[in-house]
């Protein structure tokens, strides 16, 4: 058979699986996990995955989807893989069998309020069914991603979304399909928490006068292993613009106090900080709200009196602000320096993690 030949059979299968995913059972089915998972989140739980082979693979691959982003910068959701601590699955493997490795971690990890997540292309794997016994016993809920469903797995299962197709490569990736829809409606419909942000504000209803505000993780856009240096780096965070114009109005002074080491590491130029510090404060009046005035250490000396957690930036906001009172301060940031700085100056200090 010619490649082009064998090439044009592979993809029209793949034409015709996806078909199969406007199903009105898998829609349901989908629907319903992501409500399900959606639900354990809104209730303090978490997702539980599992598989073997290529299916230890989407269960990691799931986990990952939640534990850090689909699409979204948001809260993480926690996500745990079976299959990812190789010296806990050998060692349940060798002590108690194969069969086990699964139930025994879920006997071990899970709780109520949990969902457990199995995928399985033959639907028959003993490990999985084990798990989904171990769930049924505890009263954590279950999914089984699977091929062809097995009985033992319909009846131990919460709900089963079942592939139909004979060949497990399509099965396989139906599965990624199927994970990535679920992630997509999960990062929508649960809420977020924003207690460091309403918790600002109530503390401006108590008399605290002053917001000192990390920029990049907290006002914007954290830019991963490297600097924000240009206008198309910088990228408020949803939490902060969601926030901009009742924080201006709560508070009467509003201060970034951020490092910005890439100039001392010669990765950007001070003209470069500048313009970026310039358009953000822009995007943030866009957003109703206001920055009374950036200050940056552009160094690259952690010992520096000017670099946080040291208190050199505090001296500069008093100097410019005499009438400010830090112990009536609030510090919010996403870094054990913003933490250290606060109390350095003794302020009152709230986390948020890193957008």
């Amino acid at each position: 058979m010619e490649m082009t030949t064998i090439i044009q059979t592979a993809i029209n299968k793949r034409l015709n699986a996806v078909d199969q995913l406007c199903l009105p059972i898998i829609k349901s089915s989908i629907e319903s996990a992501s409500a399900m998972i959606s639900n354990a989140y809104l209730n303090d739980g978490k997702v539980i995955t599992a598989g073997n082979g290529g299916s230890a693979s989407m269960s990691m691959h799931f986990s990952a989807e939640l534990n850090g982003r689909y699409n979204d910068n948001r809260n993480p959701r926690r996500a745990i893989s079976l299959c990812a601590d190789m010296a806990t699955v050998t060692c349940i493997a060798n002590d108690f069998g194969y069969e086990r490795i699964f139930s025994r971690q879920i006997e071990s990890l899970a709780d109520k309020g949990d969902v457990f997540v199995a995928f399985t292309t033959s639907g028959k794997s003993r490990n999985i069914i084990e798990a989904l016994c171990q769930c049924r016993a505890m009263g954590v809920s279950s999914i089984s991603i699977v091929g062809k469903a097995d009985d033992n797995i319909c009846k131990l299962s919460d709900l089963v979304i079942e592939i139909p197709d004979d060949n497990t490569s399509i099965v396989q990736e139906f599965h990624l399909q199927i994970v990535h829809i679920i992630a997509e409606i999960v990062e929508s419909m649960a809420k977020e928490p924003r207690d460091a942000w309403a918790k600002a504000l109530s503390l401006a209803d108590e008399g605290y006068h002053c917001l000192l505000l990390d920029r990049d993780g907290v006002v914007s856009r954290a830019k991963a292993n490297g600097y924000v240096s240009c206008e198309a780096d910088m990228v408020l965070t949803e939490d902060f613009v969601s926030y901009a114009r009742i924080l201006s109005q709560a508070f009467k002074y509003i201060f970034i106090v951020s490092n910005q080491k890439g100039v001392g590491k010669g990765l950007m130029t001070i003209q470069q900080l500048e313009d970026v510090n310039r358009y953000m404060i822009g995007l943030v009046e866009q957003a109703g709200g206001r920055i009374d005035k950036v200050y940056c250490y552009t160094g690259k000396d952690p010992d520096n009196e000017m670099c946080k957690p040291n208190g050199g930036m505090a001296k500069l906001i008093m100097n410019d602000f005499p009438d400010i009172d830090f112990s009536h301060t609030v510090m919010i940031g996403d870094s054990a320096s913003d933490q250290f700085f606060a109390e350095k100056i003794n302020c009152k200090f709230l986390y948020v993690s890193t957008r």
